[in-house]
């Protein structure tokens, strides 16, 4: 006889039974957050981590993981705010810009890409759908890390914490770069031949973008161009993801093709800017694995020690 107190199984809807579901789990946040990314953009908020976060927090709540999302979410989103705002004072350090203009015509024969790109692609008095692509993939900087982050942190903190370890590593190394090696972008270096595509589409689509008081405060480097961050973030990703998410990494692999074509055809970088990313990618990976690697031995030794010592 059924028990009239409690609800029929398949009315039934916790956590558990999300857990249970990765793949629709996986599927009604990706919709989840593509509606939410794409009404922000759409409106004219800028996609900034926080906001991620906030949207994450929903899919973990739901999870009934929302303490633990918070635990390991709101230091790594602190650490970036602080990252951003350390970003702007390597801009005051009085170091003279450095013109990468060079080494990009010496790589490809004389030329510049983002010069040849933007004369070949860009219109400057319509919007075309390689500018709208472009910005999002650009805009998307930011979110992208913390997004797969989340995917890393369902299924694994520990590889989670391997892959912030990594993020933070990496942006500490470039800000220390941009405090003693400011570089100057394309569209700087060159205000007459290079445009500043995003800023000039953003003009075009007549869109006042919004910006959380937080960012106003924050003071942007325009000469943090060497390495590029933009270029470094999927690629990391990817990295962390090969192992374990073999289809995300690939995915990841031609998200990264698509912010290098980015980067360079907004006039942001130089394509030397994205080369330079993978030895910061190679270096951070390296030294949070090899030190993890350390760290467990000495934990097993110490281990193995005491047990001999019983």
């Amino acid at each position: 006889m059924p028990n009239p107190h409690s609800a029929p199984t398949a009315d039934r809807f916790d956590a558990s039974s999300l857990r249970r579901h990765p793949r629709l789990l996986l599927g009604g946040s990706v919709v989840y957050l593509g509606l939410i990314f794409g009404v922000m953009l759409w409106r004219g908020i800028d996609i900034e981590p926080q906001w991620v976060v906030l949207a994450l927090l929903v899919i973990a709540a739901a999870m009934g993981r929302g303490k633990q999302f918070i635990f390991d979410f709101v230091p790594f989103l602190l650490l970036f705010l602080l990252y951003e705002v350390m970003r702007g004072f390597a801009a005051k350090t009085g170091f003279a810009p450095h013109d990468l203009s060079g080494p990009e015509r010496l790589l490809f024969g004389g030329a510049l890409p983002s010069e040849w790109l933007q004369q070949v692609l860009y219109r400057p008095k319509s919007v075309g759908w390689v500018d709208l692509v472009s910005m999002g993939l650009y805009f998307l900087h930011f979110p992208l890390p913390v997004a797969v982050g989340f995917i890393f942190w369902l299924r694994d903190r520990h590889h989670y914490w391997h892959f912030v370890g990594a993020l933070l590593l990496m942006s500490a190394l470039a800000f220390v770069t941009y405090l003693f090696f400011p570089s100057t972008p394309p569209w700087l270096q060159y205000p007459g031949e290079v445009h500043k595509v995003a800023n000039e589409t953003v003009t075009k689509l007549d869109i006042d973008y919004f910006i959380s008081p937080l960012y106003d405060h924050i003071n942007p480097n325009q000469y943090a161009a060497f390495p590029s961050l933009h270029a470094s973030y999927p690629v990391l990703a990817a990295v962390y993801a090969w192992s374990r998410y073999r289809l995300l990494a690939v995915a990841l692999v031609f998200w990264s093709v698509g912010v290098w074509f980015a980067i360079v055809y907004l006039g942001e970088h130089y394509v030397v800017d994205a080369l330079f990313g993978l030895l910061y990618v190679a270096v951070a990976t390296a030294a949070v694995e090899l030190g993890s690697r350390q760290l467990r031995r000495r934990e097993e030794d110490k281990a193995a020690r005491g047990e001999a010592a019983a």
